[in-house]
């Protein structure tokens, strides 16, 4: 995501001293594609052709360069999670855990499974192991996916996360010959995670008919930079898609809005997962 805004100011100054790309190529012996590809985040961009590329757009403020190089620094490090190395198999997926971990806001939407940041170790295991995961990249796949939930109880200023779980995800068992134990610890860690005041999970039963999210799951991830849009994730089997043009991010947020509608309330809620904990 750093990247990606370094990306953003650097064409904005630019585009502000009336330069176009091939014209920024010139003046530093680059190839266009270059330039380019440093703005929409293709290549990292090093510290000293940074400085060239401020000295170009007539950046001398210093308090503004030290910003960029700064951002600039930020934007070379090897996230954590990429260093897991966990082979997970869905494309973008990385991308997705990137933006998720710089959200000040979560809205996600599941129909068949309980959502990541929602799951226990034991039926993460089980889902991974249906769907794609062998043995050998299992347990690093799982790290991550525990890790990634620290966002929800971090400090003090954890993620605002807001989960429309579909009846379908509650009543479908995992966990093989273990699988009333699991699903037993999975709704108990919902419970516990709805008493927390920066999430707030929605069930959305059967008896409430067709909505307008029958289409899929997908995840809302609200970025707290005002340059940075919004981005949607959608994932369905091996491909994962990572959506931020405008018309994509209001047309899910519409979706998100409609199947809120359509979910029970937070107390409802609680009663009903309650229900679900007492036939496993």
């Amino acid at each position: 995501m750093r990247r990606r805004r370094l990306g953003q100011e650097l064409r904005a100054l630019r585009e502000g001293k009336g330069l176009t790309v091939d014209q920024v190529a010139k003046e530093l012996d680059w190839s266009p594609s270059k330039v380019s590809r440093i703005e929409t985040t293709g290549i990292k961009v090093g510290t000293v052709d940074l400085r060239a590329l401020l000295d170009v757009y007539g950046v001398t403020d210093e308090e503004r360069r030290h910003g960029m190089l700064e951002l600039g620094r930020e934007s070379r490090e090897t996230a954590w999670w990429m260093k897991l190395q966990d082979r997970t198999p869905v494309g973008s997926f990385h991308g997705f855990v990137g933006f998720e971990a710089e959200a000040r806001q979560i809205l996600a939407y599941e129909i068949s499974i309980v959502p990541g940041l929602l799951q226990t170790e034991a039926y993460a295991r089980a889902i991974m192991r249906a769907l794609y995961m062998k043995d050998a990249n299992l347990e690093t796949a799982i790290k991550l996916r525990m890790t990634r939930q620290e966002l929800l109880v971090r400090g003090d200023d954890p993620v605002k996360y807001t989960a429309i779980i579909d009846e379908a995800a509650l009543r479908r068992p995992a966990g093989g010959a273990r699988r009333k134990q699991v699903m037993r610890e999975q709704i108990e860690k919902l419970l516990e995670l709805s008493d927390r005041s920066n999430v707030a999970i929605r069930v959305l039963p059967f008896a409430n008919g067709l909505h307008p999210g029958m289409n899929g799951a997908f995840t809302i991830l609200e970025l707290p930079h005002p340059d940075d849009p919004d981005v949607v994730y959608v994932e369905a089997g091996l491909a994962g898609v990572l959506l931020s043009d405008g018309e994509s991010v209001r047309y899910y947020n519409r979706v998100f809005d409609g199947v809120q509608q359509e979910a029970l309330g937070r107390d409802a809620s609680e009663t009903f997962l309650r229900e679900v904990l007492a036939s496993y």
